[in-house]
């Protein structure tokens, strides 16, 4: 919901501090989803950002919608690294699409071999409404009965939903610090419950001595 990304960026801005002109490398980033803009629709003059997704991800974006952003297609779960380092890595709910452990690792290492300053968010697999198939208590129940579910969905108008969630891994916020080692957590709560977690480290802009 834009809400929760205007929360979310708020809270970002904030804690990341990030200078004018900035490089941030958006990790999974479009320039919208499903109608919502996208995270940097209102800092495209703020900072120099540069989207890194899937081949063919940027194929149904106009040329005015992708103009603000430079363009990278990669599998980062595949890639060894990028020639150049960026400022700040910024990831939103996307690694727990990534597949297993082992290629959540592998985002892992790509995000921490381009910067040491990151920010990733995933949501929490603990929150009474799963983030994606709305369905309630989704990560509590049996494993034959999510496999059922998805199965039905694939031959109704819901296949891209079952796609999506038969990927989905969920991140505890303790996976995550394994994964980020040098990172804080932080939990977003709505209700109470945690709704998502987000890790970040940023040793990069710690206060510098000022020249004599």
């Amino acid at each position: 919901m834009p809400s929760f990304r205007e929360n979310r960026m708020a809270t970002f801005l904030q804690l990341m501090r990030p200078a004018a002109g900035a490089t941030i490398l958006d990790v999974g980033g479009l320039p919208s989803l499903n109608g919502v803009p996208g995270f940097w629709q209102n800092y495209s003059d703020s900072f120099r950002v540069t989207l890194i997704n899937l081949p063919g991800s940027f194929e149904n974006f106009s040329r005015t919608e992708l103009a603000p952003y430079r363009l990278i297609e990669a599998d980062v779960c595949k890639s060894p690294g990028l020639r150049e380092k960026y400022e700040i890595v910024f990831s939103n709910s996307v690694i727990e699409h990534v597949g297993s452990l082992r290629k959540q690792q592998a985002f892992a290492n790509f995000v921490q071999s381009v910067s040491e300053s990151f920010w990733i968010q995933t949501p929490s697999p603990l929150f009474p409404i799963e983030a994606h198939c709305d369905i309630p208590f989704w990560w509590f129940t049996p494993t034959q009965f999510r496999r059922k579910v998805i199965r039905k969905w694939h031959h109704t108008e819901h296949r891209f939903l079952a796609e999506q969630m038969a990927s989905t891994r969920p991140i505890s916020g303790d996976q995550l610090k394994r994964l980020f080692p040098s990172s804080r957590l932080i939990t977003e709560r709505l209700f109470g419950f945690p709704k998502s977690q987000i890790v970040y480290d940023r040793p990069t802009f710690r206060a510098r001595q000022p020249s004599l």
